[in-house]
């Protein structure tokens, strides 16, 4: 069985980016890494940690939430938040057992299949830079741009996750993030390039000894000086992703309004306190609040959004005890920024993320004890 799940996470993973059914419905990664995960729990149990007591408290808020609302007569079709709130929740756990007890290298083989067939679709479907000739903004297999836009940013932090488990060397490593930030630019999506951008200076530094890190900076200013420089004199005017960014600050669905950060102010106190749901968040906004936190404080309220927070507090300090600060933001950074404007909670690649980083820092922490090296070599 074991082995079995081992290629259902390596064939779950590799499958990210292929979407094959509407937005919201379940994609073939998600039934391959569901069937990964059942197995996987049973075989090996459920991880009793303080970050997946706290997913599971918040999925029971949430249901409950939902519920309650379609006991006083909303639409039982908004059940299906919580359902798939509780769908990732399962892989996450499944994935942090995994990766605890056998290491990254299945999710290394899986990431590097699917930015392979993320770039390739994009690829093939022929990007303009410059114009979009009337067929939108590429979406490869994705449904969405912007799917396109957070399998990067989430593919970013991952193959940063990869380079530090020593999974990928350093050019093996550039060349996935170099396709990290292809995938950003040909999504069009503004919080991929911006996160992405913010982040892949850093994740790309040398490592090896100061002098390299001294010439890597004195590059890195260089270039962005010289980037700047050109983009002052109209060298990129031309470029899409360049006038989506210079009009971030005139476009309607930039503000934090338009994402639905503001709908709890139509709700009662006690929402405020417990939640909206998300039938009535719909009602308000006209779609789902865009943003990781603000969607889960809309939605469940000051409760929800506490539970939620303690889950991602514990990841913050796992990753900064373990991979230091440059390492925490180069994993939790980019999904972080593009959640202040979509809403991330739904999507798969960031729970493996999360899952994966936290199972690695773990099983570092293991194997650097000298108890666990004593227990480990058979002598107490």
């Amino acid at each position: 069985m074991a082995g079995l799940a081992t290629y259902l996470f390596f064939l779950g993973t590799a499958l990210l980016p292929v979407y094959i059914f509407n937005s919201g419905g379940i994609q073939p990664a998600h039934l391959v890494l569901f069937t990964f995960s059942m197995i996987t729990l049973l075989t090996r149990g459920f991880p009793v940690t303080l970050w997946s007591m706290a997913l599971l408290a918040i999925f029971v808020h949430a249901f409950s939430v939902e519920s309650t609302y379609v006991f006083l007569g909303g639409d039982p079709q908004f059940l299906l938040n919580g359902v798939f709130l509780f769908f990732n929740i399962i892989i996450a756990a499944a994935a942090y057992v995994h990766v605890r007890e056998t290491g990254l290298k299945t999710l290394l083989l899986g990431v590097a299949c699917a930015a392979t067939i993320a770039i390739g679709t994009v690829a093939y479907s022929g990007v303009n830079l410059s114009s979009l000739d009337g067929g939108g903004r590429p979406t490869g297999t994705f449904n969405n741009p912007n799917q396109l836009g957070y399998f990067s940013a989430c593919l970013l932090s991952i193959t940063f996750l990869l380079y530090k488990g020593k999974q990928l060397n350093y050019w093996m490593a550039a060349i996935m993030f170099a396709i990290a930030m292809l995938l950003a630019i040909a999504s069009l999506s503004k919080a991929a390039i911006i996160s992405n951008f913010v982040v892949i200076i850093l994740a790309l530094r040398p490592v090896r000894s100061r002098n390299a890190m001294f010439g890597w900076a004195i590059i890195g200013l260089i270039g962005v000086f010289y980037l700047f420089q050109q983009f002052q004199n109209g060298a990129f005017d031309e470029l899409l992703f360049v006038k989506r960014l210079a009009n971030i600050s005139i476009e309607n669905d930039s503000s934090l309004r338009s994402r639905g950060y503001f709908a709890f102010v139509e709700g009662s106190a006690l929402q405020l306190l417990f939640g909206m749901g998300a039938q009535n968040i719909n009602k308000i906004v006209g779609h789902e609040v865009h943003s990781t936190f603000a969607s889960i404080l809309n939605n469940y309220g000051l409760i929800g959004l506490t539970i939620f927070s303690i889950a991602m507090l514990n990841w913050a300090v796992k990753l900064f005890k373990s991979y230091g600060f440059v390492g925490f933001i180069c994993v939790a950074a980019p999904p972080m920024l593009y959640g202040i404007t979509h809403n991330g909670t739904r999507f798969t690649f960031f729970w493996l993320l999360f899952a994966a980083s936290m199972a690695y820092a773990e099983r570092e922490r293991r194997h650097s004890s000298p108890k666990a090296t004593i227990e480990s070599d058979g002598r107490y």
